[in-house]
């Protein structure tokens, strides 16, 4: 963990992935320092927590707690604890009781941003549709007045006005 400063949760409390796919940047993970200091053992570990973390509420943190963190790995206590300095390097404690990876709080917020700029596009859509509805009431065009039959056979006769 860096530090034992606890820090400001860096999301709110309710965010989810909701089906966004956390993509992982392999160059940047390969080249990262703890992937240099991980064992070939380690590494499997290392991207299982991302894909974990992922998946938690809010989105990219851990729970702040040893056993709930090997328990959501599949890890034993025992396996994790000899790992954890290399598994938890770089992740942090956040006033909200969670842990967090500098890098998937990055993610999260990238997440954030592209939905709320999605949500901003929607509304700024839906509202032009609302505005041409309102506005256009009638028809451009005079319709054709129908004079059916209303024996539904289909035989009607169309006067134009």
């Amino acid at each position: 963990m860096a530090g034992d400063r606890v820090r400001p949760a860096p999301l709110p409390a309710d965010t989810r992935a909701k089906g966004w796919r956390l993509e992982i940047d392999h160059e940047r993970y390969r080249q990262s320092d703890t992937w240099a200091l991980a064992s070939p053992e380690q590494r499997p570990w290392l991207l299982m927590l991302a894909m974990v973390a992922w998946e938690q509420t809010p989105c990219g943190s851990m729970p702040g707690d040893d056993e709930l963190i090997a328990a959501r790995l599949g890890m034993t206590s025992k396996a994790f604890a000899k790992n954890k300095a290399v598994l938890l390097r770089g992740w942090w404690l956040a006033d909200d009781g969670r842990m967090y990876h500098n890098v998937l709080v990055q993610r999260a917020l990238e997440m954030l941003a592209e939905r709320d700029k999605t949500a901003q596009r929607v509304a700024k859509h839906k509202l032009a549709q609302r505005e041409q509805r309102s506005g256009n009431a009638l028809p451009t065009r005079e319709q054709p007045v129908e004079n059916g039959t209303g024996t539904g056979t289909g035989t009607k006769e169309i006067q134009e006005p």
